[in-house]
């Protein structure tokens, strides 16, 4: 009696800390909009990382173990993702998290990780989703950057290229307000372009709810400026450029990612955007990206975007971790794991470096685009 009440007390213990049990299958948690205003990219970033655990779990899997991806949908809602968290970790036994690009979303997570103590990664651009910028200046423990450089070095990079390759001197800043992402990264913008010598001849603001910009942009239009700064997510950049084009502003633009594809797909008529600059985490023709970009094609019927590739190296800089951990994948030895990442060869980087002071990646720079009536042109890749 007393052996069979040692093995059921065991058999209690393995199931109520599961994280750090012994298992043929290895769960990791993906969370990202699959059906809101924002499903396009959390798609891209979703199908990326389930390509990634697929080829894992081809070549056996993570020492030997199985993943199972467990997705959810947070309809770009913040009380979704927390709920979607609590469900990874209480249900499904994740042993780490991989969520979304929407910084403003993936900051809701800061509390709930710390409590809970399972890894979250994503492409959270805003440092204040990693650390406690406005505070103590350290890290949270379980938030985590990968794949691509912060808002600040972005904005930092863009303006040194249009500094150095423009005439451009006067700039307007067309910015959601509501968007945590946007906010660091014009503040960024400004006290590079300014640090330049450059100017801002106005900043004009919207909430995530609005489609109508048409009194933003008509300030503009009166204010001097040569071109607008305005990173921005990719349906409001839809919006605002075709309201730009029926009110008559023949500005330039420059932006951040989202003005990657599928954006000039998603415009009425790509030609209205003669002239605009944005940067991408990758070089989409790399060579290097041959074999990934028909391996999506074939997997899910479509061209891969940044956002797919962002998903896929996390997927497998979160692996990397795991494996490295190690059974019975603990979580804390995951976060450790994570902290001292190095040397990886991911799609961004054949070298990849996690920092373990700011827990974002080391090293990483910007391939620089430039459009021309509607049609997307390489420049270069610039490092902050």
């Amino acid at each position: 009696m007393k052996k069979l009440a040692v093995f059921v007390l065991a058999a209690v213990l393995c199931l109520s800390m599961a994280a750090v049990c012994f298992a043929d299958e290895i769960v990791i948690g993906g969370i990202n909009d699959l059906t809101g205003n924002r499903s396009v990219t959390g798609n891209a970033i979703n199908n990326g990382a389930i390509l990634a655990f697929e080829e894992i779990n081809a070549a056996g899997g993570i020492n030997g173990d199985m993943i199972k991806f467990v997705s959810y949908d947070n309809k770009n809602d913040t009380q979704e993702t927390i709920n979607a968290y609590t469900r990874l970790v209480d249900v499904d036994n994740a042993v780490a998290v991989l969520s979304t690009d929407a910084s403003s979303i993936f900051m809701a997570l800061i509390e709930i990780s710390t409590e809970k103590g399972v890894v979250v990664a994503g492409m959270p651009s805003d440092p204040r989703a990693v650390m406690d910028t406005e505070g103590t200046g350290e890290v949270y423990p379980y938030t985590f950057l990968i794949s691509q450089c912060n808002a600040p070095q972005q904005a930092e990079i863009m303006a040194q290229y249009l500094a150095q390759n423009t005439d451009l001197t006067k700039a307007a800043i067309l910015m959601d307000q509501s968007n945590a992402y946007a906010v660091a990264n014009v503040n960024g913008f400004v006290k590079s372009w300014e640090g330049l010598g450059k100017e801002i001849t106005i900043t004009q603001t919207f909430n995530g709810t609005d489609q109508d910009y048409s009194t933003q942009l008509s300030k503009i239009k009166n204010s001097g400026a040569e071109f607008i700064y305005c990173p921005n997510a990719t349906d409001k950049l839809v919006i605002m450029v075709q309201q730009a084009d029926m009110l008559g502003l023949d500005l330039a633009y420059a932006g951040a990612m989202d003005m990657n594809d599928p954006f000039l797909s998603l415009l009425d008529d790509p030609t209205i955007m003669k002239k605009a600059y944005f940067q991408s985490a990758a070089y989409m023709s790399d060579p290097r990206l041959d074999t990934f970009k028909a391996n999506y094609l074939a997997r899910f019927g479509e061209e891969v975007t940044i956002k797919a590739i962002n998903g896929y190296d996390t997927a497998y800089v979160l692996a990397e971790a795991i494996k490295n951990a190690g059974a019975p994948y603990d979580h804390d030895a995951i976060k450790t794991a994570l902290e001292n990442i190095s040397g990886l060869s991911v799609l961004c980087s054949d070298n990849y470096v996690e920092d373990a002071a700011t827990h974002s990646p080391l090293g990483l720079g910007m391939a620089i685009y430039e459009i021309t009536d509607g049609v997307k042109e390489y420049k270069g890749f610039l490092f902050p």
